[in-house]
């Protein structure tokens, strides 16, 4: 760590332009920040958000939609559609965290423009509902690995039949690994992330020139943007075209990640929005490519009913080219990535946790809050945020549609967490903002935030319904059920914790201009009424 430490302030907001904000000593006796501030660099963080979705491999794992949610072309189109709402979430999240960096990311957007009467409980219910969703996003991780894991098992060995019991035993193997990765091997991690980049990128291109070159005859361009198949039971194709939105919203998913690691890189306000940006940009190119590839190249678009091994992607590449090495190859390539992802999605979580602790906001603070300090790491956060998704994870041996439940209510959840910061900055005024900050929307700005804050809207109700009609006990969507019980328990915890919550802390920490053998740092202190 760097002799100028990174450190929280409860200075009273001025308005003033960040820069002009003047250096005070004194407020190193509050609570310093121990995590490494210079673990990550932009190219790292950006590993880490790229991975976290997987964005070019993970839209390959729902063509069974093209089958009977309106075929090919809602599959393009909706992908098209997703990708502009998701982008517009990234641009408004840019601007905020440019002006307001921090590690607790929308809850400290949200303790910043919310009136004061209510500050305290709205911060409080962003932070809740952004770990209820970090945590099912990453008990999806978990679940999404082994299917691959266990799929690419099946195709090396025909007779082999997964169990459930299989599955969870996997998600434990994914849980060590991901605990490993963010604890005691967090001095390679890093360098690991950025493997991943250029991993993912140049698996993407792999797959696309093999199936590309294999696969005979092309579908036309007709099935592919035009032809649309319902047979989902909605009598309304224009229904079915919005609940199509599911593949692409998961692929590009978690606009946020970069902003948690806000205390473990240099120039947050500037690298934060870089990799936000970034990071989504690789991100729709990729899967935009992967999704025109695999639509042309699906072959024979009726085994997609009962896939090789469970999963489209695999029966695609097997009907383009009937080579088992080819397909292991893409079974360890996909295994090897949701892996990664697993890896990026606790390592958020866990500082959304520690920060979240750090207020208040959890039992058992004090516990939660405690860094390694060998490896400068919330140990503890990582090791509860890991066995909770576990946790929900064993519910392997429910139903289908319980799980399916808990995963659905993690787009509820963030619609809640990303929505209410960009609401409270419209109802309050965009002047809040500070003048001077890396992205600056201007005065189209609040256009950009009544589009996000639709299409927040838009997302949470259709993620809450179901797929097919009618609708019966096993095809039904409980996942409004399930975020009803979040909201529950969060208000239950309210009335336990508030007498000594706390909204966050804004943080002060340096601007590195750049690294040389002298390392001559300047000093940017943020400081808000949080």
């Amino acid at each position: 760590m760097s002799e100028t430490t990174k450190h929280h302030s409860t200075e009273e907001f001025t308005g003033e332009p960040l820069e002009s904000i003047t250096t005070d000593t004194s407020v190193e006796q509050h609570a310093v920040t121990k995590l490494d501030d210079e673990r990550f660099s932009l190219w790292s963080v950006l590993g880490v958000q790229y991975t976290l979705g997987c964005a070019p491999l993970a839209i390959a794992g729902y063509l069974q939609f093209t089958l009977g949610v309106g075929g090919s072309p809602y599959f393009f189109w909706c992908f098209i559609v997703a990708a502009v709402g998701q982008g517009n979430i990234v641009l408004n999240f840019a601007e905020l965290a440019s002006a307001y960096p921090h590690v607790a990311g929308q809850t400290y957007w949200t303790a910043i423009l919310a009136p004061p009467k209510y500050r305290r409980f709205l911060t409080y219910l962003n932070g809740m509902m952004t770990l209820w969703g970090w945590n099912f996003a990453v008990a999806g991780g978990y679940f999404l690995s082994t299917q691959f894991i266990l799929g690419t098992a099946t195709i090396i060995n025909n007779s082999y039949v997964p169990q459930h019991y299989h599955s969870f035993l996997m998600s434990i193997a994914m849980f060590i690994i991901a605990i490993a990765m963010n604890t005691w091997l967090i001095k390679i991690y890093p360098a690991v992330t950025k493997f991943f980049v250029v991993a993912i990128n140049v698996a993407v291109i792999y797959i696309i020139v093999v199936v590309l070159s294999k696969a005979q005859p092309k579908a036309d361009a007709r099935t592919v943007f035009i032809d649309v198949i319902n047979n989902t039971g909605w009598g309304s194709d224009g229904l079915v075209f919005c609940l199509g939105m599911l593949p692409a919203l998961v692929a590009l998913c978690l606009p946020d990640g970069a902003t948690h690691l806000t205390e473990e890189l240099p120039n947050p306000q500037r690298r934060v929005p870089q990799v936000m940006i970034g990071s989504f940009l690789l991100s729709f190119l990729g899967a935009f490519v992967m999704i025109i590839v695999l639509l042309f190249c699906t072959v024979n678009p009726e085994g997609l009913l009962e896939p090789l091994g469970g999963q489209p992607i695999f029966q695609i590449c097997w009907d383009a080219w009937h080579n088992t090495g080819f397909l292991v190859t893409i079974g360890i390539i996909l295994s090897a990535s949701f892996i990664q992802g697993c890896n990026a999605c606790l390592t958020g979580e866990s500082r959304i946790a520690w920060s979240f602790a750090k207020s208040g906001g959890l039992p058992y603070g004090s516990w939660l809050t405690q860094v390694d300090a060998k490896t400068l790491v919330p140990f503890n956060s990582v090791l509860a945020c890991a066995v909770v998704a576990l946790a929900f994870d064993a519910l392997e041996f429910a139903p289908a549609y319980v799980l399916n439940a808990i995963y659905g209510s993690a787009g509820i959840c963030f619609g809640i967490s990303y929505g209410l910061p960009v609401v409270l900055l419209v109802i309050q005024g965009r002047q809040r903002l500070p003048a001077k900050r890396y992205v600056n929307l201007g005065r189209v700005g609040i256009i950009f935030n009544i589009l996000m804050i639709g299409w927040i809207c838009f997302q949470v109700i259709f993620l809450s319904f179901p797929l097919n009609y009618p609708v019966t006990t096993n095809n039904m969507n409980w996942a409004s059920v399930v975020a009803v019980g979040c909201f529950v328990l969060t208000i239950g915890n309210w009335f336990i914790i508030k007498d000594h919550y706390r909204v966050p802390e804004a943080l002060a920490f340096e601007i590195v201009p750049h690294r040389s053998s002298h390392h001559k740092h300047h000093h940017h202190h943020h400081q808000d009424d949080a």
